[in-house]
C-alpha cells in the first residue's frame, strides 16, 4: 500500500512539472518588434514599438511617424510630422477615418509645442476600436495647416500587431 502512495505521488509530481513546463508566455511565442533601453520618458520606463512612416496625402516630401509605447501598463500614441514649424495645440484632435465610414477621434494630451509633435494616451476604447477597424484616413489639425494620410492595408495590420504585442508587454527596469 505505501509503494502504490509513491508512486502515485511521484507521478502527480512529475505530471504537475510537465504542465508547468508547458505555460508559455503569451509574448514569447510572437516576435514582437517591441524595444526597451534604460532612456526615461518623463523620468518613467518606456518600451516603444516599430514606427510606421506615413507621407501626406498629395505631397511628395512631407512625411509623418505614427509610433505605439507603452508607459508602466498605459498604451500612447506618438505622432510626429516632420516638417519645421508645425504648430500643435493641446486638445488638437487626430481625426481617423475607418473603411467603414465611422469617424473616430483621439485629443493630443501633449502640450503646446512647434515641433509637429503629439502624444495620445490610448485607452481600453481607444485600443479596441483601432484593434476592430481599419483605418482609411488619419487627419490632423494643426494652427496653419491641416494634414491628411492615408494609411496602407499593411500600416493596418502592423498598427493591430504592435497594440497586441504591447498590451502583453511588461515594461522593466533594463539589465
Amino acid at each position: 500500500m505505501n509503494v502504490l502512495k509513491i508512486l502515485f505521488l511521484i507521478a502527480f509530481f512529475s505530471i504537475s512539472n510537465s504542465i508547468k513546463a508547458q505555460k508559455v508566455n503569451p509574448i514569447d511565442t510572437l516576435s514582437c518588434p517591441i524595444s526597451q533601453n534604460e532612456l526615461l520618458l518623463s523620468g518613467k520606463l518606456f518600451a516603444s514599438a516599430t514606427p510606421i512612416l506615413l507621407r501626406v496625402f498629395n505631397e511628395d516630401y512631407e512625411y509623418a511617424v505614427f509610433q505605439l509605447g507603452k508607459r508602466k501598463s498605459d498604451i500612447y500614441l506618438y505622432f510626429k510630422i516632420f516638417t519645421d514649424n508645425v504648430c500643435v495645440k493641446q486638445e488638437q484632435p487626430l481625426e481617423l477615418y475607418f473603411k467603414d465610414g465611422e469617424r473616430y477621434i483621439l485629443k493630443n494630451t501633449f502640450k503646446v509645442n512647434c515641433d509637429g509633435t503629439a502624444a495620445l494616451e490610448l485607452t481600453r476604447r481607444d485600443i479596441k476600436k483601432l484593434m476592430g477597424h481599419n483605418i482609411n484616413t488619419i487627419k490632423f489639425y494643426t494652427l496653419k495647416k491641416d494634414y491628411e494620410f492615408s494609411p496602407s492595408e499593411v500600416d493596418n495590420q502592423n498598427i493591430k500587431f504592435y497594440l497586441h504585442c504591447l498590451k502583453l508587454y511588461k515594461v522593466r527596469r533594463v539589465k
